[in-house]
């Protein structure tokens, strides 16, 4: 109604099939198990544990913290070997920060992989500007596992 507002429903049938991705299947197959120390920064919680779990089941050793100032203390009792980035966090500060504050501390080559929920033109912008590889939130964990693999192999090189 005109001033009011509308109301919809919208009726689908059951899937009664499982929807399974023979590529996600293929990627599952060749994972290969990680071993390496990772700094997670998100200033949500359930992504800190979600994350936490995804990478322990890959073999990671891990850390989670919400803050630039937090994440300095985490690297320094364990250097990371790489660290994975919200983009947008509290305090109007963000994950490319972050990473630079690490990597003024520990060289410019700690690999870093940043995520975003973000649609904002100017915050994308402001995420790719930073150079850093840049994940869209949700991240399928076939995904994220191919963008870890595929920034620690940039650093060998």
């Amino acid at each position: 109604k005109p001033g009011r507002g509308s109301v919809f429903r919208l009726t689908l049938p059951n899937a009664y099939a499982p929807i399974i991705s023979d590529e996600l299947e293929s990627t599952h197959a060749s994972m290969q198990m990680l071993n390496i120390r990772v700094l997670v920064v998100d200033d949500d919680e359930a992504v800190r544990a979600g994350m936490l779990q995804l990478l322990h089941d890959w073999g990671c050793k891990c850390e989670a913290v919400e803050s630039i100032e937090e994440a300095l203390v985490s690297a320094c009792a364990h250097r990371p070997d790489i660290v994975i980035s919200d983009f947008r966090l509290r305090k109007q500060r963000t994950g490319a920060q972050v990473i630079v504050a690490l990597r003024a501390e520990f060289g410019k080559d700690l690999p870093a992989l940043l995520i975003t929920g973000d649609t904002a033109p100017e915050r994308l912008r402001e995420a790719r500007a930073s150079g850093i590889p840049l994940l869209h939130k949700p991240v399928a964990p076939s995904l994220l596992y191919r963008g870890l693999v595929s920034v620690l192999a940039d650093m060998d090189k």
